[in-house]
């Protein structure tokens, strides 16, 4: 099956609204040092199409719930550099054109915006990932650039489409001192705002050690002495989690635009099914129904 329940283990860390995922792409060129996916996906850095893509996804959108959520994607980007040879996912989202389905498309590339006349037709949000300015060449090698994704927030958000912004993951003593400047940037273009700490795993921490050695030994202690490992990932202790993310919470509240934090399992950060800025679909449908 190429469209699977999101989160099928039911993780109590999850605040998402129950959704289906879709990644038209198996791995990413993205190469994200900080991705969780290369942990379970093979030569996730090699990335491929999936075969028969349009066929079998056509065939597995009869089996789901008419006005059911697609989130695409969850372990890949839509809109990796493969995208532009192999067109699977503007082949799904003209395929949803003639369907009742919402989408929620999360994304670090500009490339999204091609597909601006199809996104006008379709229930969607868009969900433009941000991570650094400073860092983005190291971090997201393959990545478009930081300037890339702020101007695709910008034109989405003038073509009326409905638009957030994922900052995330905030690793301490690397890009936790820029998020709040990011914040600011993106604010007046978005209704919602994702966030997370990063959570490390053993093969994407080896690459940001790599990456930043001379911050090796203190992410070292701050993980995997002071922190704690749940569900498969090692987080920092729950205060320091608190410290890098109460600003940004606190700058919503400046900006007046909801914001969630993903998986932190911290009751105060917590927007149950918010999280993924797709309830913002049915707000705004509600919203043109009573107008």
């Amino acid at each position: 099956m190429y469209i699977q329940r999101f989160d099928p283990w039911k993780s109590k860390l999850c605040t998402c609204p129950e959704k289906y995922s879709l990644n038209p792409y198996t791995g990413c060129g993205h190469r994200c040092l900080y991705c969780y996916a290369t942990a379970f996906i093979k030569n996730f850095y090699s990335p491929r199409p999936k075969k028969n893509f349009i066929k079998k996804v056509k065939s597995e959108l009869q089996k789901i719930p008419p006005g059911s959520l697609i989130s695409l994607s969850n372990s890949s980007d839509p809109y990796q550099p493969l995208e532009k040879t192999y067109f699977h996912t503007r082949n799904f989202l003209e395929l949803l054109e003639s369907k009742n389905f919402k989408l929620l498309i999360i994304t670090k590339s500009d490339l999204v915006l091609r597909d601006l006349p199809i996104l006008k037709n379709l229930n969607c949000v868009v969900s433009i990932t941000i991570t650094t300015k400073k860092y983005f060449r190291i971090l997201e090698p393959g990545a478009p650039s930081y300037e890339k994704r702020l101007y695709a927030i910008k034109t989405l958000s003038k073509a009326g489409i409905l638009v957030t912004a994922r900052i995330d993951p905030v690793i301490p003593f690397l890009n936790d001192e820029e998020v709040i400047k990011i914040f600011e940037e993106v604010a007046p273009w978005v209704k919602h705002i994702t966030t997370s700490t990063y959570k490390a795993k053993r093969d994407s921490f080896a690459r940001l050690k790599k990456a930043f050695p001379e911050k090796a030994k203190l992410w070292q202690e701050l993980y995997f002495v002071k922190g704690k490992k749940i569900e498969g990932a090692w987080y920092l202790p729950e205060d320091l989690r608190k410290e890098l993310l109460y600003p940004l919470f606190e700058k919503a509240k400046e900006f007046g635009i909801s914001i969630a934090a993903c998986r932190e399992g911290i009751k105060e950060f917590s927007a149950k099914e918010k999280c993924d800025g797709s309830f913002l679909i049915d707000k705004f449908l509600f919203n043109e129904l009573k107008e």
